[in-house]
């Protein structure tokens, strides 16, 4: 088996225990992950210096190439950064490359890593989504919208690692999320 954990940024992200599994953190991740990422367009270029150092910390930072093809430069020029666009292969029935959260990125780019037991935490869908911080720009999206989005392609996701006899656990906060993915 190859383990790691994805880490978000709800409040179950202080409940993780050590581990020595790779760590795939983004936006804002507590810790220094072993990989990062970031597809959020407001954090990739109002906020690059707050990041920084999670990219220039990780093995692979993983960043939203549509920003790239827009800014260019910067953080993005460094050897290890790998850009992210829409899907074209196990993921190819995704609607938006992001599936309108990082935590999706995250379950896709360990799976094309090989990681065939991902563990959860931080991926919190509270109800009242309050994102990272509560003035959180929603580009015109209600709660509700934006939920559906997420939750259509974290099934996708979902099925896409079964199908690949590969788990995915939450260990997050109780949510709609365990409709889809198995409950630790």
């Amino acid at each position: 088996m190859k383990p790691c954990i994805i880490l978000g940024n709800g409040q179950s992200a202080n409940e993780l225990p050590k581990s020595d599994m790779p760590i795939f953190g983004m936006n804002y991740c507590p810790l220094r992950p072993d990989y990062y990422v970031c597809v959020d367009r407001d954090i990739l270029i109002n906020h690059v210096e707050e990041i920084r150092p999670l990219v220039a910390g990780a093995r692979i930072a993983y960043l939203s190439g549509l920003i790239f093809d827009e800014f260019k430069g910067d953080i993005f020029d460094l050897p290890y950064v790998k850009l992210v666009y829409k899907d074209t292969e196990s993921f190819k029935d995704e609607e938006f490359m992001s599936g309108l959260t990082s935590a999706y990125v995250a379950l896709k780019m360990a799976y094309y890593a090989g990681f065939d037991d991902i563990h959860l935490w931080g991926i919190d869908m509270d109800p009242a989504w309050t994102h990272y911080k509560p003035d959180y720009h929603q580009g015109g999206v209600t709660n509700a919208q934006r939920r559906a989005v997420m939750l259509t392609h974290f099934q996708l996701a979902a099925n896409i690692y079964a199908r690949a006899a590969r788990t995915i656990i939450n260990h997050s906060h109780p949510s709609k999320l365990d409709m889809i993915f198995r409950r630790a």
